[in-house]
């Protein structure tokens, strides 16, 4: 299993080798990356997986997003990519497992993020729209939600927002 620790300054070009191979070198202009660019990732939950031969093999990022009229805060997920060979030997879990307690433990209380919902259910992610939150420009389908704090779905509601 890899090493998991905080992202470094030092890890910069190889996430970004992973990401451009997972996603694409054109990802940068999908929306989602909007709500990222000039704010920095979230470091005390941003994390990279690396294996014994000291290869980047997966990273994780959270990002401060705002959500409705009330500027409630609330995290971005995303990225998190997996070195294609390694997918299946449980690296995404534990880095979804892993990240998402300590941002619980520090007191988040929603995460967003644009994917799959039949791969983040099991995290339980559920759709955002069931929670009246939408994503401007990213299909309603692919936009889910995670409360970390049961309280926060009262007055939780509304777009997402780029924080700042």
């Amino acid at each position: 299993m890899p090493t998991i620790r905080h992202e470094q300054p030092q890890d910069l070009n190889a996430i970004e080798t992973l990401l451009d191979r997972v996603f694409g070198a054109d990802r940068h202009a999908k929306k989602s990356y909007a709500y990222r660019n000039g704010i920095k990732a979230i470091e005390t939950l941003s994390h990279v997986g690396y294996d014994d031969a000291g290869e980047l093999v997966a990273t994780i990022r959270y990002w401060p997003v705002v959500v409705g009229g009330n500027n409630k805060p609330a995290l971005l997920l995303g990225p998190i990519a997996v070195k294609p060979e390694r997918k299946g030997e449980g690296i995404g879990v534990r880095l979804m497992e892993m990240t998402l307690q300590m941002a619980a433990n520090t007191g988040h209380r929603l995460v967003v993020l644009v994917g799959d919902a039949p791969y983040y259910a099991r995290f339980g992610f559920k759709p955002a729209s069931a929670f009246s939150i939408t994503m401007p420009g990213e299909a309603p389908e692919r936009v889910q939600a995670l409360f970390l704090d049961e309280t926060a779905m009262m007055d939780t509601r509304g777009e997402v927002k780029k924080a700042g």
